[in-house]
């Protein structure tokens, strides 16, 4: 493959060989397509003659049994015993004798002529067999027969029926036997032997090797002469042809037979017989000579194109030679030698190839004189390019940064995507609101910086609390602390990572306490509800929050005593389950009313109230100068 990719010249004759190789076989495919039109129609002809044939012959054979009947029915052996024989008297002997040479003369008849198979005569009155060819027939009532109904006004030929008692097909004749003043007396029955039937039927002279016809009843049953059906198809034969014929439309077609072959078939409804008569061909016979003449023209097309192939190899090399002269001077050139020029050996197309290819050289010559000192020039702006770049990164890492120190991540994802802007409404949140009693006094003895630096690592603490527990800070208010859970991506148990949250403070100040000595607590409010949240400023702009959510939850910090965490209903009902609450007297809320509050105690699953090692061991080694964020409201003001 490598190769032929490499070769003009043998691709120019693979595709001279491939276009011949598909033309051959187009050709080939419509010759036999058209071949295969031909040959259908021909053999629809053929097999319609046939079947035409074989019904001819059927119903000349059944006009000839027909006669043979007639033809006993006057005989006078007949006609002059019946007065004698109608008196069924076998004790009379004029009446025996009469019976004894009507009998006589049917088998005569019957021994004469092989296609019959039994002859009856019936009696006008109940239809009682009175003699018979089988002697074990006789004394049998056949009223209902429906030969024997036609038969007593004319002569009747009844089709292929189920003869009672064996089931199996049966052909009948019947004519009227008269007296001498023509009143019919009774009725004279031929049942046919059906194997000359079968032999015209079986008959495949014009039908080829694999053709076949055969008989199908209204009732989809193969029909021969000594049965109907086949064990095989206990369920009947079924094709389109064979319901086209049974529905007494005659016609050709192309189509799976019973036995799931592709035939060509022709059918026909025989009324006499009052059964289809199908006759088929398979497809793969009657199309044999158009597949021969098919592959037999893609052979000569092949082998005429393997004898051109030469020829076409030459012509290949005279057409390749000047293009190849100039694939060798453009390599040399691509080389470096750009004198180099290529042979102009034709005045076509690649002869001016050649010249526009010259052409080129001589300016690729007349550039590459400066390309250097452009390439250096190059080289010098994208060494000042890429230390660009490199500082635009590291700022913009920086304001990342800053932006994230400001702003939930999702939030600034917003902002940076265009989002003037952001407000959205939160169904179920909690609100966290802590304060820190007696900071107000500590400020009054310490210095500004010391005060600051203290503050800055208590709320640190904190900031790395709500990042553990996937909560998200809003913002300090001098010494107070605000924190939410479930936005501003939900969160499914954010009431309870505030509640654990609000038990790990606690320990954190007390750890605190403890290495300093000093004597801080915590006042710690929680509500549950409903919140908006949104960007609000262009400068200096934060996220914060609204609502009478945020409202209640700052009025269970305020209304809340030193060292405990209240919180409200709300909160209480989606903590009780888990956490250990204490419920306190009802207390008086700021446009509220009576309220009753909890006070949460401890968490049954002893997590809360331990807090991870890392942040735990922060609080006995504290790293100084973490960024805070200063005052911006009084944490009592509605929002």
């Amino acid at each position: 493959m490598a190769f032929w990719s490499r070769s003009l010249r043998l691709r120019l004759i693979s595709y001279f060989g491939l276009l011949s190789c598909l033309t051959v076989f187009s050709v080939g495919l419509l010759t036999f397509l058209g071949a295969r039109i031909v040959i259908t129609r021909l053999v629809f002809d053929r097999l319609r003659v046939s079947a035409l044939l074989k019904e001819e012959a059927i119903n000349l054979w059944i006009d000839n049994q027909r006669n043979a009947t007639v033809a006993i029915a006057q005989l006078n052996d007949i006609r002059s015993a019946l007065p004698l024989l109608l008196l069924d008297d076998r004790r009379d002997l004029d009446s025996a004798q009469a019976y004894s040479e009507v009998k006589q003369t049917l088998n005569s008849a019957l021994a004469s002529r092989p296609e019959l198979a039994e002859v009856l005569i019936l009696r006008r009155a109940g239809g009682r067999v009175i003699l018979s060819t089988n002697p074990d027939r006789e004394g049998e009532y056949h009223p209902e027969a429906s030969y024997f109904q036609a038969g007593l006004k004319e002569t009747y030929v009844q089709g292929l029926y189920a003869s009672p008692g064996t089931n199996r097909p049966r052909i009948t004749i019947a004519t009227p036997l008269t007296n001498d003043w023509g009143d019919v007396v009774a009725v004279l029955a031929v049942h046919l032997n059906l194997e000359q039937m079968d032999r015209i039927i079986i008959d495949r002279v014009g039908l080829g090797e694999s053709g076949s016809s055969y008989l199908v009843d209204a009732y989809n049953s193969l029909v021969s002469g000594d049965r109907f059906g086949q064990d095989e198809y206990p369920d009947g034969v079924h094709s389109e042809g064979i319901r086209k014929a049974i529905n007494r439309q005659d016609g050709g077609g192309l189509y799976l037979n019973y036995a799931g072959e592709p035939v060509i078939g022709y059918s026909r409804w025989l009324e006499q017989l009052d059964v289809a008569l199908l006759v088929e061909i398979r497809q793969r016979e009657a199309f044999a000579p158009a597949r021969q003449l098919a592959w037999g023209i893609v052979i000569v097309g092949v082998t005429s194109v393997l004898l051109v192939m030469p020829i076409v190899s030459w012509l290949s090399s005279q057409i390749t030679r000047p293009i190849l002269a100039i694939k060798d001077a453009a390599m040399r050139v691509a080389d470096g030698d750009f004198l180099q020029s290529a042979p102009v050996l034709t005045q076509d197309e690649v002869g001016m190839l050649a010249q526009a290819f010259n052409r080129m050289a001589e300016r690729l010559q007349d550039l590459y004189s400066g390309l250097e000192e452009k390439v250096m020039q190059l080289e010098l702006a994208e060494i000042s390019v890429r230390e660009s770049l490199h500082d635009l990164r590291i700022e913009q890492e920086r304001s990342e940064r800053l932006l994230l120190n400001t702003l939930p991540q999702a939030i600034a994802k917003r902002l940076k995507v265009g989002e003037n802007i952001i407000a959205e409404h939160y169904e179920q949140v909690t609100v966290l609101f802590a304060d820190l009693v007696a900071f107000t006094k500590l400020s009054e003895r310490l210095p500004p910086k010391q005060l600051v630096e203290m503050l800055n690592e208590i709320f640190s603490q904190f900031d790395q609390l709500s990042e553990h527990h996937g909560l998200e800070k809003i913002k300090t208010i001098g010494d107070a602390y605000m924190v939410v859970g479930g936005l501003p991506e939900p969160q499914a148990g954010h009431a309870e990572a505030i509640a654990t949250m609000a038990l790990d403070m606690l320990t954190i100040l007390a750890a605190f306490n403890d290495r300093t000595g000093e004597a801080l607590s915590l006042r710690i409010g929680i509500h549950s509800g409903s919140v908006v949240a949104g960007v609000i400023g262009i400068k200096k702009f934060t996220y914060d929050l609204w609502g009478d959510t945020v409202n209640l939850a700052s009025r269970m910090e305020s209304q809340g005593i030193s060292g405990k965490v209240q919180v409200s209903s709300a909160a209480y009902e989606l903590l009780k389950d888990r956490f250990d609450l204490v419920a306190r007297e009802t207390i008086m809320v700021k446009g509220k009313g009576a309220m009753q509050t909890y006070f949460l105690l401890s968490d049954r699953a002893g997590i809360a109230g331990h807090p991870p090692a890392s942040i735990f061991d922060l609080a006995h080694n504290p790293t100084p100068n973490l960024e805070i964020t200063f005052p911006q409201s009084h944490p009592d003001q509605d929002h």
